[in-house]
Order: structure tokens, then C-alpha cells, then sequence
């Protein structure tokens, strides 16, 4: 079941310049959001994704929860790929960012960084204060080898390091060079053979 939860955005004068649909799985629900101490007794504050979600959109914060909704689905989506080790992944304790809407670890995440209440710096903005921490469960991924309702980490696709981006850009950039000196070549052996089928029907 997929929930799609949309948000109108209006101009001055009352009139709608665009309509926002997204689709927010029931699965967001499973991911809590951890209160800090003084948060705990407020009424008002996102149990989980879904909550947050919801939050974003009702606020008008429709870039928080789209980021929200990539990173997230992301997440679930490696899961239901069974990770092979293969891929660089990243495990450990994710946090959300109320200023932006990034689920994910926090910057300069060490398996220590997970015992503290602040998260620290978001990934994205480098918003220091406005995060909680996540708890993801295995009902709400589907992982094997879990009991149902266990915690488990989050994980991620490891950014490209600079170096491996600049092997992707040079690649990139041989590819279309060498597309470029194809069809350069395929168009003058295509002038050649007009210019032959000219010069045998003037003989004729």
C-alpha cells in the first residue's frame, strides 16, 4: 500500500503555481525518530518518517520532503537488493535533518558518534543542532537474519571520492569523443559515397 500525499504552492495573489505529488510508503512508520531529552513529553513531535513527512508537506517545506523521500527510499531499496559486499556501502546510525529533510549518517560518523544525544552536522547542510537520530527496524525493510521488530543500521551507497570522480568525468569525456569521432568519420565516408555516385551517373 503507497499513500500519495500532495501540497499546493501559491503565489501572492492566491493563484497555484505548481501542485506536488509524492508518494510516502506506510514503511516510513516503521523508521522512528528518537526525541531528545526536552522532547520527549511533546505532543507535537514526528514519532517517525512518516510523521515527518507529513510535516514537511503540511508546512510547505516540499524540498525537505522530497530529500526526505530519496534518501529513504534509497535505503529500503539497497535493503531489498541483498548487498553482496560488492558496492562501497556505508552501515551505522542515521540521523534526520529538519533544516533540509537528509536521512542518513552524519557527517564524520564513527561507530562512537552513535552513543551521543546530538547527532552532530548533517551531510547535507551542516545543520549542528536540528537533527534526531533514526531507529530502523527490520519490519520495515524486510532484512533476513533479524527478528521481526529488531533494530537495524541504516545503509548507504558510499559517495564517490574525488579521484574515482575524476576517473568517471575522464571516461565520461572519452566516451564522447569517441561518439563525436565516429559520426565525424561515418558523415565523410557518406559525402564520399555521393560524391562516387555523382561522378558515375555524369559518365553515364
Amino acid at each position: 500500500m503507497v499513500e500519495e500525499k500532495s501540497i499546493e504552492t501559491s503565489s501572492t495573489d492566491g493563484e497555484v503555481v505548481r501542485e506536488i505529488h509524492l508518494k510516502i510508503s506506510p514503511q516510513y512508520a516503521t523508521i522512528s525518530v528518537i526525541p531528545k531529552a526536552d522532547e520527549v513529553n511533546d505532543v507535537n513531535f514526528p514519532r517517525n518518517l512518516h510523521n515527518a513527512a507529513e510535516l514537511f508537506l503540511r508546512v510547505g517545506m516540499v524540498d525537505n520532503a522530497k530529500r526526505l523521500k530519496e534518501r529513504v527510499d534509497a535505503m529500503l531499496n539497497t535493503y531489498r537488493e541483498n548487498p553482496d559486499g560488492k558496492k562501497n556501502l556505508k552501515i551505522g546510525r542515521a540521523s534526520v535533518c529538519w533544516n533540509c529533510g537528509y536521512c542518513g549518517l552524519p557527517k564524520g560518523y564513527t561507530d562512537s558518534s552513535k552513543n551521543k544525544q546530538n547527532p552532530g552536522p548533517c551531510n547535507n547542510c551542516n545543520e549542528g543542532t536540528q537533527t534526531n537520530w533514526l531507529r530502523v527496524t527490520q519490519q520495515g525493510v524486510g532484512a533476513s537474519g533479524n527478528k521481526k521488530g529488531a533494530e537495524i543500521p541504516w545503509i548507504e551507497i558510499a559517495p564517490c571520492s574525488d579521484e574515482d570522480m575524476q576517473k568517471k568525468k575522464e571516461a565520461e569525456m572519452a566516451a564522447k569523443r569517441a561518439e563525436i569521432e565516429a559520426n565525424v568519420k561515418k558523415a565523410i565516408q557518406e559525402r564520399e559515397r555521393q560524391v562516387a555516385e555523382k561522378a558515375l551517373r555524369d559518365k553515364e
